[in-house]
């Protein structure tokens, strides 16, 4: 390891340090009387500090690509979470949200995939997958969207044409190049 390169656990420590000194803040002002909100409706701002932590790993200490998918990742969670507790959606309606965990997870390897230069065509092909299966579950909950992709049929049928056209390819060339 050299004197530049960061040690491996920098991000886990970043988050947990930005989660620490961001909870002390808040018990420092709630012990001094001022009005902040209850933790109850806060705890989403975790996640969104880890995002913030994440990102902060991938600018300014170690360039790892992941880390850039980490902050996409826990900032999407964090705004579902604010979703919960600001009363967008309640705890029962929480099922027209599942989708949003594979959409959120999708883009993050959408990131990292071009984060790292676009080498990784797994990170790609996952993320094509991860959103079209976020995509058909947003479908399936919202007239909109049913208006605007076309059946939930033709979407699998893509999906399974595209990711088993990819593998066929991707075995061909390694037999070829081995």
């Amino acid at each position: 390891m050299t004197a530049s390169a960061p040690r491996q656990g920098s991000r886990l420590g970043l988050i947990i340090g930005v989660a620490a000194v961001t909870g002390g803040l808040w018990l420092l002002l709630n012990a001094m009387g001022v009005g902040v909100p209850p933790f109850k409706r806060l705890w989403p701002v975790l996640f969104v500090l880890a995002g913030v932590a994440s990102l902060g790993d991938y600018l300014f200490l170690g360039r790892n690509p992941r880390s850039a998918g980490w902050a996409l990742a826990w900032t999407g969670f964090g705004v579902l979470g604010f979703a919960l507790t600001l009363g967008y959606t309640t705890l029962p309606r929480i099922l027209d949200w599942l989708p949003s965990f594979p959409t959120i997870l999708g883009l993050a390897f959408l990131c990292t995939w071009l984060a790292a230069g676009r080498q990784n065509s797994n990170l790609a092909i996952s993320a094509l997958v991860l959103v079209g299966i976020g995509l058909i579950g947003f479908a399936a909950r919202f007239d909109v969207l049913k208006r605007l992709l076309p059946s939930v049929q033709v979407i699998w049928a893509v999906l399974f044409l595209v990711g088993g056209g990819y593998l066929v390819w991707r075995t061909v060339a390694r037999s070829r190049s081995g």
